[in-house]
């Protein structure tokens, strides 16, 4: 009778490690998009700079974006936005707006930034607390018109403390607008208390950008204004764009930018552009097509020589094993945001740390437990491997459980 237990046991082992194996290889299959990792000599942690070919491929949030090992194994990181400030003297406090619409569902916390320069990072004060909320952030040049920068961006959870208070790092596409609003998503829930907002003078400087390939641009006069429809060869993340104007030699216009997914189009930024000024557009879009709109009034229309597209540069910060390969992944519609013990451990990482970035983004066809070739997707012989040796292990199980059965019959009698 031991025995037949014991045999049991095996085989509901290996029928376990089979089943963890397809789990596995369907995970990763989950992921439609890969590139691998540019392959680091040494173990410790490493800045991967995402190039905008692999974040046309991830989600807006990015939450679905995945570092895996060769077993399968998914890697925790941070964004590098989330390092923190050790200079706590370089904190600059932005002013608060008491501002509420009646359109707020919830919490609102606005502030000013006089700075008059773009960001991507705002750190925000809170009292502590042990809640799960969800933030949108919008911007705003007057306070009366919002636009949309990030959604549904997580708020942690207090880190122990005795100081009652704590730090977030809210990150997010270039803005550059003069207010900035946080919605708190706790409609019909207790509010959270907000106490201070600003930047740390490190982020105080130039934003780095990197530029997005294959940009064709049209543009049509209409009725005293420019219409320029700009198409991208992918679902590119647009945090600027650059205009070339050559004429006339003074003009002051005001511009919007649209961006067009399918037949919707939505309004991302309004400026001005200005002869006196380097005509940059900051926003934040994630579209294949966009839309400038030019107010010329009774002037001619300007003459636009080129355009130019960027996106913010972006990074991820992991521990990685200089013995390992890795790849990172990305296109699971389904894919929840991560939570990784890394993110309190952050303090532990200098902010020197090496650079190393991927390669090309292709298809994730293959499993990656199995090393095949690329030109090659043997998926299907790897499901029905699987499939027959659970089949046989089903028919060893039966029929060494109908021996050790007939050997206990026969003792008995």
């Amino acid at each position: 009778m031991m025995k037949l237990l014991k045999i049991r046991k095996t085989n509901i082992a290996l029928t376990a490690f089979f089943c963890g194996l397809m789990f596995t290889a369907s995970a990763q299959k989950s992921f439609k998009y890969g590139a691998a990792l540019q392959q680091v000599d040494s173990t410790g942690f490493y800045r991967i700079s995402l190039k905008p070919g692999f974040v046309a491929k991830a989600r807006n949030d990015m939450a679905d974006i995945r570092i895996a090992d060769t077993k399968g194994k998914f890697v925790p990181y941070i964004q590098a936005g989330s390092l923190p400030q050790k200079n706590q003297q370089s904190f600059v406090v932005f002013n608060r707006i008491d501002r509420h619409l009646p359109t707020d569902t919830g919490t609102t916390y606005v502030v000013e930034n006089k700075t008059g320069l773009a960001l991507d990072k705002l750190w925000i004060k809170l009292q502590n607390t042990a809640v799960q909320r969800k933030v949108n952030l919008v911007g705003s040049d007057d306070l009366q018109q919002w636009f949309a920068i990030q959604e549904s961006i997580p708020l942690q959870e207090a880190v122990q403390n005795s100081e009652g208070t704590y730090m977030q790092l809210l990150s997010f596409p270039a803005s550059s607008y003069r207010y900035l609003k946080i919605l708190v998503d706790d409609k019909n829930k207790t509010p959270i208390k907000f106490l201070q907002a600003g930047i740390y003078t490190e982020y105080a400087k130039t934003l780095a950008y990197t530029p997005i390939p294959s940009l064709q641009f049209t543009h049509a006069d209409s009725n005293k204004t420019t219409f320029i429809n700009i198409k991208l060869n992918d679902n590119y993340q647009v945090n600027k764009l650059h205009l070339n104007i050559s004429a006339p030699k003074y003009f002051k216009r005001n511009i919007t930018v649209y961006q067009i997914i399918g037949s919707y189009k939505e309004a991302v930024a309004e400026a001005e552009l200005n002869s006196t000024k380097n005509n940059d557009l900051l926003f934040s879009s994630k579209a294949s097509q966009l839309l400038l709109q030019i107010a010329n009034g009774d002037n001619q229309p300007l003459t636009i020589t080129g355009i130019d597209a960027y996106q913010t540069d972006q990074y991820l910060v992991s521990y990685l094993d200089g013995k390992q390969s890795y790849r990172l992944l990305a296109g699971d519609s389904t894919a929840q945001a991560p939570e990784y013990d890394l993110k309190f451990f952050a303090d532990s990482i200098k902010g020197n740390i090496p650079t190393i970035s991927h390669g090309a983004v292709v298809k994730n066809n293959t499993v990656l437990l199995v090393q095949t070739k690329a030109d090659k997707d043997y998926t299907v012989l790897i499901w029905l491997a699987i499939v027959i040796a659970l089949g046989l292990l089903l028919l060893l199980t039966l029929k060494m459980t109908k021996e050790v059965g007939k050997k206990v019959g026969d003792k008995n009698s």
